[in-house]
């Protein structure tokens, strides 16, 4: 008598499907080099932005300190003439020369009168500081006008 066993077929499908089309990759978490490269690179040139802004940046700051100071040099003088008598040598007409230039060892500051302007019995007194130099652009024009007094 002969038994003839049952033949069962292995499961060979699997291992064919498996190097016909790849098994889908799962996603994985974090990042490629070049996407941190990248990243890098576009931080670098916004860093680098930012670093060319410093210096101008700075350049505006001390040339509005510079301005601040010459405002302030312009109406110490102007407060100053205002309190001298109408008929002194400082407010005859014509320009003159601060005797405390230079303030601060770098401003210079000059004044120019005339008279009877804007109207009769009055001076006008145009203060200008400059930095620098006497003759150089002012930074500052400073207008004042004061009456003569009395009779």
């Amino acid at each position: 008598m002969t038994f003839s066993l049952p033949t069962a077929s292995l499961p060979t499908a699997p291992a064919a499907l498996s190097a016909a089309a790849p098994c889908p990759r799962r996603p994985q978490a974090g990042f490629t080099l070049i996407e941190v490269m990248f990243a890098i690179v576009i931080f670098g040139i916004g860093v680098m932005a930012l670093l060319l802004c410093v210096p101008m940046a700075s350049k505006r700051v001390m040339k509005s300190g510079a301005q601040t100071r010459a405002s302030s040099i312009a109406s110490e003088t102007a407060e100053e003439l205002l309190t001298v008598p109408y008929g002194n040598a400082f407010l005859t007409s014509g320009t003159h020369n601060d005797p405390a230039n230079p303030h601060d060892g770098l401003y210079y500051t000059r004044w120019t009168v005339e008279n009877d302007v804007p109207i009769p019995a009055c001076k006008r007194i145009t203060v200008t500081v400059a930095r620098g130099a006497v003759t150089n652009i002012p930074v500052v024009r400073l207008v004042i006008v004061t009456p003569q007094s009395g009779g």
